[in-house]
This record gives structure tokens, C-alpha cells and sequence, in this order.
């Protein structure tokens, strides 16, 4: 979904196959799913970002107050991205001259198509390419996924276009596309489908994603996702050249 490289990449595709079999294949051993753990939505306080700068490693991720994290950049990327974990499902991240690609976010260690997600994007900026919403991965078949809830300066959306619905009182394009670069296991190939809201999300507002509302109509579209049987997270993701952001966001079962 981003141009050239795809919203998480073709480049990346091939630079996470070392890591990502292991660190994916074990994340379940990391921490069971927790979506039954609730914190209770009403006013969020964000926790100042943290002022140590991340080091540079093909992949990172740990379990943090129940919740699974993980931290991505790609191979050669320059310039500084702090990511900080704060309390309970809350994250932050900002950058700074920042080239390449990167994700980060919290989530949980196995995805499911059941989840409710409460969340609360309490500061957004992105002057790059890059998005923020739900995300994932499925196995047999291989799919990409993500409810996009707001981007960057540039759009992330290319591919087919499917058609609009509506969940969780807002509008969501459909999108979806043929990649072909390396999936997360090492093969060939994969297929990216995402849904993407019609009007970006604004901040500072408690929100709610339904993602079987998203999997069910992928679904009736003919493209139904496979084992959730690896990390989901609330990302934070950004591409391009020379790029600065900073986004806070908790999350929260609803």
C-alpha cells in the first residue's frame, strides 16, 4: 500500500525472512492473548516519549503489561525513531529525519478475527508516507492486512478498489493487491487487503474497531484470510525520504 515499496514492502519483505520465522513463530510462547484483559476507556494521559533512541535491528518485540510490542526498521534506514512503551496498552513514537521504513506498535501475540479493539490516538503526525490502524498477518493463504484508521502526507492507497461499507459508524474503502516480493515465511508472493476509512480518524477521541466487521467483508469479496496464528498490533508505520512524526495511542479490549 505504499509507492514504490508497498505499505510494510517488498524490501521488507526479504530482510524480515531470518527473523520473522523465529520471532513471529515464537511470539505465542511470549504471552497467551490477552484480549480478555480490559482497561477502562475514559480520559487518557500520554506519557512523555521516550528520549532513548531505539537501536537499529532488522526486528524487536517483548510483551509489555500484557500486551505484545513490536519494533521494525528496515535494513539501512537513517536518522532517529524513539519508541516508548508506556502504561498499560499505551505507546509512543516519534522521528526525526527519519529515511526508510519502520513499524511499531502494540497489540497482541496471536491475531483473531473476533477482536474488538478500543483505542485512543491521542497525537498524530507523519510527514512521510506511512499509516496507523489495526495490522496483521495470516497464514495459508498469506495475507497482509489492515484496518487503516488515518495516514500520513502521502496516501498508502493503490491496488483494486472494492467497494465502501460501513462499521463501527464510519465509512471504509476496500482495498486489495498482489504482491510480490517474500512472505513472511520465505515463499514467493502475498496478497494485501486492507480497509481504509473514508475520513480520517481524528485525535484524542476514544474509537472502536470491530475487525470481524473488516474479516466478514473481505470475506463476501472472495478474500478470506488464513491462520491468525502471529502477532496483531495498533501500528504506527512510516516510509520515505527525510520524514518526521510523532503518534501516542492506548489501546484497550473492548
Amino acid at each position: 500500500m505504499k509507492t514504490p515499496n508497498s505499505l510494510t514492502g517488498v524490501t521488507r519483505k526479504v530482510t524480515l525472512v531470518a527473523a520473522a520465522t523465529l520471532l513471529f513463530a515464537s511470539a505465542v510462547c511470549l504471552t497467551g492473548c490477552k484480549k480478555d484483559e480490559k482497561m477502562v476507556p475514559g480520559e487518557v494521559t500520554a506519557p512523555p516519549p521516550s528520549t532513548k533512541t531505539a537501536t537499529v535491528e532488522t526486528y524487536q518485540s517483548g510483551t509489555h503489561n500484557g500486551f505484545f510490542w513490536s519494533l521494525w526498521k528496515s535494513d539501512g534506514a537513517t536518522g532517529t525513531v524513539n519508541y516508548a512503551n508506556g502504561t498499560g496498552g499505551n505507546y509512543s513514537v516519534n522521528w526525526n529525519g527519519f529515511n526508510g521504513n519502520f513499524t511499531c506498535g502494540k497489540g497482541y501475540s496471536v491475531g483473531s478475527s473476533t477482536y474488538k479493539i478500543g483505542y485512543n490516538l491521542g497525537a498524530y503526525s507523519n510527514s512521510g508516507g506511512g499509516t496507523f490502524g489495526w495490522y496483521g498477518w495470516s497464514r495459508s493463504p498469506y495475507y497482509e492486512y489492515y484496518v487503516n484508521e488515518t495516514w500520513g502526507a502521502v496516501s498508502p492507497h493503490t491496488g483494486t478498489y472494492l467497494g465502501t461499507f460501513e462499521s463501527d459508524g464510519a465509512g471504509y474503502n476496500v482495498w486489495t493487491r498482489w504482491m510480490t516480493g517474500k512472505n513472511i515465511d520465505g515463499g514467493d508472493g502475498f496478497r494485501q487487503i486492507y480497509s481504509s476509512r473514508v475520513t480520517k480518524v481524528s485525535t484524542g477521541q476514544n474509537r472502536v474497531i470491530t475487525f470481524a466487521n473488516h474479516y466478514n467483508k473481505w470475506q463476501s469479496l472472495g478474500y478470506t484470510l488464513g491462520q491468525l496464528n502471529i502477532p496483531a498490533i495498533m501500528v504506527a508505520e512510516t516510509w520515505g525520504t527525510n520524514t518526521n512524526g510523532n503518534i501516542n495511542c492506548t489501546i484497550w479490549a473492548q
